[in-house]
């Protein structure tokens, strides 16, 4: 016996049940054809599935079908108490896929809600300036609404008082 003849045997039972795929089919019925062995092993296989047929056969006339289909009727038609719906709904709930997509949905909401404020904070914080000309001096007012600061600077006018004055040479280093 060769490789082949293993290969084929190993087909022979699906062959002649009708569950190879159409693409080994003329394989195995050519190989069978030509090789005394396999044909030996599938007359061999087809003798036991019909002795197999005639022993089912016999023992189903005796077996008590009506009584079975009968529960099996009375089970489908017969109504859920609402302990056992809840039940059922509970295991749905709980059960492996839901469960799985419950885990990683609880994660996406824990990094949204932990990484939040760092896109979107919460108020921004903002600051004015306001520049207010009093009496010959200059004011400015800057407001932070954050830290609720207020800084006012008291300056002079420089520009109208320098107009004379004499620039720094450009070998200074002016700071």
């Amino acid at each position: 016996m060769t490789k082949e003849c293993d290969l084929i045997q190993e087909r022979l039972g699906a062959w002649l049940d009708g569950e190879l795929p159409p693409s080994q089919i003329a394989e195995v019925r050519d190989h069978v054809a030509a090789c005394s062995a396999c044909a030996a092993e599938k007359a061999r296989l087809e003798r036991l599935d019909a002795v197999l047929k005639r022993a089912l056969e016999s023992k189903a006339a005796d077996a008590a079908f009506a009584p079975f289909w009968a529960g099996v009727r009375e089970r489908i038609a017969r109504e859920k108490s609402w302990s056992s719906r809840g039940a059922e709904w509970a295991r749905g709930l709980f059960g492996f896929p839901r469960l799985a997509w419950a885990v990683s949905a609880a994660a996406v909401i824990f990094a949204v809600v932990f990484s939040y404020g760092r896109f979107f904070p919460a108020s921004s914080n903002q600051a004015s300036v306001e520049s207010i000309d009093g009496h010959g001096f200059n004011v400015a007012l800057l407001h932070e609404a954050k830290t609720k600061t207020t800084v006012i600077w008291l300056f002079e006018n420089q520009e109208a008082e320098n107009d004379d004055a004499v620039e720094p040479a450009a070998s200074e280093q002016a700071f």
